[in-house]
């Protein structure tokens, strides 16, 4: 977002709320952690890159 227009609050739960819906119509509703990795990323609290490699790093923890 560094040299976009800066999103409302308002925008940015909209945006979240679209992405929900798409993915319930597939059976795949979003969680409260995966809207929350969302608005950190619009918000650019956090990077795409930064959010995948925590999710990969979770999941070898786990599955080795």
């Amino acid at each position: 977002m560094n040299n976009k227009k800066k999103l409302s609050e308002e925008e940015i739960q909209e945006k979240i709320r679209k992405v929900d819906g798409t993915m319930a119509q597939e059976g795949m509703p979003l969680t409260e952690e995966i809207k929350k990795k969302l608005y950190n990323c619009i918000t650019g609290k956090s990077t795409y890159e930064q959010e995948r490699k925590k999710v990969i790093e979770k999941y070898r923890r786990i599955y080795g």
